[in-house]
């Protein structure tokens, strides 16, 4: 199947055979895969639709024998979705990001305030849905729609015999009604996203490649640990490799290996440059290219608040620790030696530490000249 035009799929209408088709538990399935792995291979027809449409993922084709092999690989927009805690809220997720499902969800949401009792509550479900607001405000100044009007896109599947939008809003929001899915979108506001802005990268497999770092940072998805298996995969790999580059960083068998990982935070030259995850994002973003991506379902047992950072350096560190990838030694964490003597076996191993060890020294520079900058800074506001 070729690549599907993203204007004319997110365009789609409930009766189109694709969207009629689509299996929502097999859609929860792929996406709990994509986010956090950051590809899948050859899904079914509907889903491999929607993702293409919806521009969470880019479609790439491997030459085989028989027929080519059709891989997605997740991009920004997918990450920028953010974490659930369930494989429905992603799902809810990404079908909001189709236009037809959107405008009719929207229409519910503007039938739901509508029949509140007065403005003050009506300005408190307001204030949950902040987010949502340019595409709320306009309404909020005309008329509201009557109740009793169907929302759109519920004619069309009349028409066809087909239940439509309103069998997912059934099986995905649990709201037979513009009332419930109102509560329930109040309810989980995340599960609702305002539609993914900025540039859209794809997920950084080939990152050892990069002569320079991209201008728009590529995702780097965390929640998966099988390429811990094998070095050279650790490596090559977009976060586990840049987590070995900053352990590389931190051995100090050479006078630029100055970093320090420890206790959540990342010191350069003994000097605190800050939390690990906020140092570290920065740093891999700007000397790397790629920045730490959540999976899209966590299932892991970690505790996260929107908006902040979620707690992943530790438990990446304990995850290489029980590959044997990563020690600590006087409490800071570096590479073990093990897994150095893995990565001289053989020339191609050697080559891609070699390329990763040019992009451990850029690490340990950048740091140094990041605490050159705060020492100018701080100076500067003593004075």
């Amino acid at each position: 199947m070729g690549r599907v035009g993203e204007e004319s799929v997110n365009n789609l209408m409930p009766g189109a055979k694709s969207v009629q088709q689509l299996d929502l538990v097999g859609l929860g399935q792929a996406l709990r895969t994509l986010g956090a792995i950051g590809f899948l291979s050859e899904p079914a027809e509907p889903i491999h639709t929607l993702l293409t449409a919806t521009g969470i993922v880019e479609e790439h084709k491997t030459k085989r024998k028989k027929a080519p092999l059709i891989t997605l690989t997740a991009t920004s927009h997918l990450y920028a979705l953010g974490p659930s805690r369930s494989a429905i809220g992603a799902v809810r997720r990404v079908l909001s990001l189709v236009k037809a499902y959107r405008e009719h969800l929207l229409d519910s949401l503007r039938m739901g305030l509508g029949s509140l009792a007065d403005d003050k509550a009506l300005a408190d479900t307001v204030e949950q849905l902040d987010h949502l607001s340019p595409e709320l405000i306009a309404w909020l100044d005309t008329v509201a729609p009557s109740q009793s009007s169907p929302a759109r896109g519920e004619e069309v599947w009349r028409g066809d015999g087909e239940r439509g939008f309103a069998k997912w809003d059934a099986e995905i929001w649990q709201a037979p009604d513009a009332v419930t899915l109102l509560s329930k979108v109040v309810e989980h506001p995340g599960d609702f996203p305002e539609r993914p802005s900025g540039p859209k990268v794809a997920v950084g497999f080939d990152w050892l490649s990069w002569e320079t770092p991209p201008v728009t940072p590529a995702p780097a998805p965390w929640g998966d640990r099988d390429p811990l298996h094998a070095p050279l995969t650790t490596i090559q790999h977009p976060f586990w490799g840049a987590l070995v580059a900053t352990l590389d960083a931190c051995t100090g068998d050479y006078a630029w290996q100055s970093l320090m990982l420890r206790g959540g935070v990342v010191r350069s030259q003994h000097r605190t440059l800050g939390n690990a995850e906020v140092a570290l994002t920065e740093l891999w973003g700007r000397e790397l290219g790629l920045y730490p991506a959540p999976p899209l379902v966590l299932s892991e047992p970690i505790a996260f608040v929107t908006e902040k950072p979620i707690p992943w350096v530790q438990p990446a560190l304990e995850h290489m620790a029980e590959a044997s990838v990563a020690t600590q030694a006087e409490g800071s964490w570096r590479l073990t030696d093990a897994f150095r003597t893995q990565l001289m076996q053989d020339d191609e191993h050697m080559l891609a530490f070699e390329a990763l060890r040019k992009r451990s020294y850029r690490l340990a520079r950048a740091a140094e000249q990041a605490l050159d900058t705060q020492s100018r800074r701080h100076t500067c506001v003593k004075e």
